[in-house]
């Protein structure tokens, strides 16, 4: 006779039936892949013997670019100013998401307007703010000629390497603030009703409510958005990829793009995009692990 499994037992098989694929996918796409790219990064390919060696010539190669190439400190600059950039989404964020929190007069409107570009998709929002700054038919440069400006005086947009990187920044703080007011704005939700009410009758200014009432309840909500801005600084991509390809001249390169770019190039050279990827990363790193217990001590000492 077949024995009977025990409810524990088919307790255990459903767990783990349900983590199966998601430790799968961990497990190709994560472990292995990050564990490939850090041996890959070690590898050249010896083009006369057509095998591959394990050298550090790749780290070398990296030292003499950063000293030798304008590019990758560029696509640095750029990164660093698209976390910056970030920072001041979230405090625009952080604003708005109060005085809508507040009740203010056409709060249902302006909600509306800043949360449409979260939720329809990325490549529609980029034609049609690439279309907006479009040299030819775009309605930016038609008004300017309506107020008087010569044709030859018109910018470049886009095609201007001036230019370029701050429209992609501007267009991150365009698509980018629904997504936090909607966050932002849920955690204001939860806050204390007589808490709330007692400033209120003290008498409290809405700014002084904001920072020090406000914002340290919400904290380990806003420190969540700190933290993903941060983040930016290595990951931002997309935008760059759909807006300038990295243009002009390479003007508005990021970190992240530039590691796509290499492994996506003509050359296919995926070794030493993984040792790009891997430095930036030891960076990050730190960097991402100091900022988190910087906030975890502010939050404690909003008693969060």
């Amino acid at each position: 006779m077949k024995k009977k499994m025990t409810r524990k037992q088919k307790k255990l098989l459903f767990v783990w039936g349900m983590l199966a694929l998601p430790l799968l996918q961990w497990l190709i796409f994560f472990v292995y892949v990050n564990i490939d790219s850090i041996l890959m990064s070690f590898q050249t390919m010896n083009y006369t013997t057509g095998k591959i060696e394990w050298t550090l010539n790749n780290y070398k190669r990296f030292f003499y670019e950063w000293n030798a190439l304008d590019t990758m400190k560029n696509a640095v600059w750029n990164s660093v100013l698209a976390g910056l950039n970030n920072m001041v989404l979230i405090l625009i964020s952080l604003v708005l998401s109060y005085f809508f929190y507040k009740k203010i007069p056409g709060r249902s409107f302006f909600r509306i307007v800043y949360f449409l570009p979260s939720v329809i998709s990325i490549v529609i929002y980029t034609m049609v703010y690439k279309f907006m700054f479009d040299t030819s038919v775009g309605p930016i440069n038609t008004i300017l000629k309506t107020f008087g400006v010569a044709v030859t005086d018109l910018p470049k947009w886009f095609g201007d390497t001036n230019l370029a990187f701050p429209l992609v920044l501007l267009y991150c703080l365009w698509v980018g603030t629904g997504y936090n007011i909607l966050i932002l704005g849920a955690a204001m939700e939860g806050l204390p009703e007589d808490v709330m009410e007692y400033s209120k009758l003290e008498g409290v200014s809405r700014t002084r409510e904001l920072f020090q009432i406000v914002v340290p309840m919400i904290w380990p909500t806003l420190a969540v958005a700190i933290l993903g801005s941060v983040t930016t600084v290595f990951t931002l991509f997309i935008q760059v990829e759909l807006l300038t390809e990295g243009g002009p001249g390479g003007a508005s390169q990021t970190i992240s793009f530039l590691v796509n770019s290499i492994i996506k190039g003509t050359n296919n050279d995926l070794e030493w995009g993984a040792t790009m990827g891997l430095v930036f990363t030891i960076v990050a790193a730190p960097i991402i692990i100091a900022l988190k217990k910087l906030l975890d001590k502010i939050g404690e000492r909003f008693g969060c």
